[in-house]
């Protein structure tokens, strides 16, 4: 087995491989849509569209858009189970105005539009969670609401947390010595760091993950964390474990930040030790079977069945934004506070942003790093999981916001996706906290509430949701509402188009063909100060509609 298949085996999907070789300008999203370029289609697939784990470029683009959705075909893995008590809902409430938010990318440049930067990112799906409602939701690529996709190193959070809540609930001590948790590894470079030093990344380690030059001991690691049989003649460690006993020191634990998988399969290590399960268990048990996932989701393994800690989870869309919820939340999920909200203080309040500085990321200045999370530092206190090829996990708690992207962009490093990603959270989050304080027209659906001062029907569900492109879509009452609007000067105009045809009560028909009547007739709009949309015909008459 050559070099560069036993490092795209496991670290590809934490750091990344796709750059090696790559000279050309690569297929825009639409292009290399794996749909588009036909990888795997067919029983079997032709030769030349076949993609199997043994490939050198099974995770290149553009093959990767379709690998990021199909590891379980490829290579070994774990279940992480979800739990048996239901799934919890994800209440749907889009905001139509979403689309149409606009950034400007870090260093400058023309704005943006947060429906630019889906395909400028080569986003597999994104979701975006208001105050538990999904506000926004789109697939492309390989990915729909039902399919699991690779969640990369976003793993190395869901680690720290397992981590973190040990330490919150006394299990494991933040200032104990590796070796005094896992005596295999007083030997090595880890034995001497402390538990926080692994958990905030700032070990000195002599160990290099810089992909340009053939001697690091990444490719090292790589061999070691294959599933496949050793080629012959290959001597050295054979699974995660073996591994992380061999890494030397290298400097003075705590001076600098350095991003490196290891410490992240060290951190796997003592969660498995000191809970006597697999950190793959564990995480079921803690959270994922807690929170109504819709899904089992799976770590990769290596030869031995360690979950992969540094990149190997899986899940769908919709189950990660569950999971940042819960993070946004405090650890609480319905009412069940089922994580030590202490571990989540913890990692919000960050790590030493002087040792941070030291790595030299210049995207993110005043940023740190501490329980494997990425903490900004902003007015917001956002912080996030963070993947290579775009994945992440958003949590803004000023906005009550949390966003969840899968990506497949062919550039591995965040660096590449970040001018066009942190910039574009922010201007949603400022977007949605701005619809809170003083709510316009095009946004989320508006239910109504009054139609001529005589209230509405109970349950009946009368709406209308005015959309950026002139149309006006909702309910009259029984049925589907189809109509266009113009606002000029500060004059609405409706346009109706017409209503789907059911029959319904009496009682019902006649609310929705007083609606109807109305809203032809409606001339001006104002948002009053508890925030309901109050519109009015010229002969005074109102229809009166508040968001959820």
């Amino acid at each position: 087995m050559n070099r560069m298949l036993a490092a795209i085996t496991t670290v590809s999907l934490t750091l990344g491989s796709t750059a090696m070789g790559q000279t050309t300008a690569p297929l825009g999203a639409g292009a290399s849509d794996p749909n588009t370029l036909g990888w795997m289609q067919g029983f079997p697939p032709p030769a030349d569209k076949t993609i199997r784990f043994t490939d050198p470029d099974y995770f290149s683009f553009p093959k990767l858009r379709w690998t990021v959705c199909h590891f379980r075909e490829l290579m070994p893995s774990v279940a992480v189970r979800n739990g048996t008590n239901g799934v919890s809902a994800l209440p749907a409430d889009p905001d139509a105005g979403l689309d149409a938010v606009t950034f400007t990318p870090l260093g400058g440049g023309a704005p943006l539009t947060w429906n630019a930067a889906f395909g400028i990112n080569y986003t597999d799906g994104i979701l975006v969670l208001h105050k538990g409602r999904v506000v926004y939701e789109r697939y492309d690529g390989c990915l729909d609401k039902d399919t699991l996709h690779g969640a990369m190193s976003v793993t190395k959070s869901l680690t720290g947390l397992m981590a973190e809540v040990l330490v919150a609930e006394g299990k494991l001590d933040g200032a104990a010595q590796m070796a005094d948790v896992i005596p295999e590894l007083a030997d090595s470079a880890f034995g001497d760091a402390t538990v926080a030093q692994v958990l905030e990344m700032t070990t000195a380690l002599n160990y290099s993950e810089d992909y340009a030059d053939p001697d690091a001991e990444v490719w090292e690691y790589a061999k070691a964390g294959s599933p496949l049989p050793a080629p012959e003649g290959q001597n050295g460690p054979r699974s995660y474990f073996d591994y992380l006993q061999t890494v030397q020191k290298k400097g003075e634990h705590g001076d600098a930040f350095g991003y490196k998988t290891v410490n992240a399969d060290a951190a796997g290590w003592l969660i498995a030790r000191t809970t006597g399960i697999s950190a793959a268990d564990y995480f079921s048990n803690r959270i994922w079977s807690r929170i109504g996932a819709e899904r089992e989701a799976f770590y990769t393994v290596d030869s031995i069945g360690t979950p992969f800690a540094g990149g190997g989870f899986n899940a769908t869309l919709r189950d990660m934004a569950r999971f940042g919820q819960l993070m946004l939340n405090e650890g609480n999920w319905n009412g069940d506070q089922i994580i030590p909200a202490e571990a989540i203080a913890r990692i919000r309040q960050g790590g030493d942003t002087t040792a941070f500085a030291r790595a030299g990321y210049e995207l993110l200045p005043g940023w740190s790093y501490r329980g494997m999370w990425w903490i900004s530092h902003d007015d917001h206190g956002a912080f996030a999981a963070r993947g290579v090829h775009g994945q992440t996990v958003w949590v803004d708690p000023a906005a009550n916001m949390v966003i969840v992207r899968f990506a497949s962009n062919p550039v591995a490093a965040n660096a590449a996706s970040d001018p066009t990603s942190l910039p574009a959270y922010r201007a949603v989050a400022d977007y949605l906290m701005a619809q809170e304080e003083a709510p316009q027209l095009i946004g989320r659906e508006w239910i109504i509430e009054d139609i001529a001062g005589r209230g509405v029907i109970d349950n009946s569900p009368a709406s209308l949701l005015f959309l950026p492109d002139g149309s006006l879509a909702g309910n009259a009452t029984c049925n589907r509402l189809i109509a266009n609007y113009t606002v000029e000067n500060g004059a609405l105009s409706i346009a109706l188009g017409g209503v789907t045809m059911m029959a319904c009560p009496p009682a019902l028909m006649e609310q929705e063909q007083r609606l109807l009547g109305l809203l032809a007739a409606v001339d001006t709009h104002t948002v009053d100060d508890e925030g309901a949309l109050v519109l009015t015909t010229s002969r005074g008459e109102t229809i009166k509609a508040r968001r959820r």
